[in-house]
């Protein structure tokens, strides 16, 4: 791999990473707003935000948000009770906040000796 192909996957990386945290925020924002009586609009957004991760996670290496995401996208689809969705959530924002403290590792798409 060239120095600049590295540079610019770091730099995606990196990018992921500072959306990690975006959504984590959104996230939160948007249960704000389903406890103030606006969930139809919070929902949309933290499944949005659940199905994007669902499509992502594995790509930058984050494995372990893919099943929290993936539950509250289904919880959401499917009409589940709103405490159930909030606790689904609040598990997801506390995976987030796991993997962006560990940090994001070089994923293996990365590595062009991985199998």
């Amino acid at each position: 791999m060239t120095d600049a192909l590295k540079t610019k996957t770091a730099q995606l990386v990196a990018a992921y990473e500072r959306r990690l945290d975006k959504d984590k925020s959104e996230l939160v924002s948007s249960l704000a707003a389903v406890r103030n009586g606006n969930a139809t609009n919070g929902f949309e957004i933290v499944r949005y935000i659940a199905h994007r991760l669902v499509g992502s996670a594995h790509l930058f290496g984050c494995d372990d948000l893919d099943l929290p995401a993936r539950t509250v996208e289904k919880m959401v689809d499917c009409g589940a009770d709103t405490s159930l969705i909030i606790q689904a959530v609040n598990k997801l924002v506390e995976q987030i906040d796991q993997s962006l403290l560990a940090g994001l590792e070089q994923p293996d798409w990365l590595d062009p000796h991985a199998d």
